[in-house]
């Protein structure tokens, strides 16, 4: 499963993970986040679970909202990961899915649309 972290205000993926679906990965993804933009104003995610339980365990003092209506666009990024990486289709043969090649792609096509995206 790859997490992604969406910042709006710079308008573009700022961190990803490679994990599965638990607490460790949501922990993770929130620690890679902070770690790119610094200060963190508030936290929207879909209903899973294990982000409550992360943000509890770990002490987040950023307001944290479970939401379907505030996570578009993310489910943007998601929608063109699938379209424009092979790598990400489902039942593809087209292509390894290592961890590390799932790694090395995400870091090129990422790297690619900072340097596409406008300012």
């Amino acid at each position: 499963m790859i997490w992604t972290a969406y910042s709006r205000r710079h308008r573009h993926v700022i961190a990803y993970h490679v994990g599965d679906a638990g607490v460790r990965s949501a922990t993770a993804i929130y620690t890679l986040a902070k770690a790119a933009v610094g200060q963190i104003g508030a936290i929207f995610t879909d209903a899973n679970s294990c982000y409550h339980l992360a943000f509890k365990r770990i002490g987040a003092p950023e307001p944290h909202q479970q939401t379907k209506a505030q996570t578009h666009l993310i489910e943007s990024s998601n929608a063109s990961f699938r379209d424009m990486l092979a790598r990400f289709n489902r039942r593809t043969k087209r292509a390894s899915k290592t961890q590390h090649m799932l790694e090395v792609t995400l870091d090129i096509f990422l790297a690619r649309k900072r340097l596409q995206s406008p300012k």
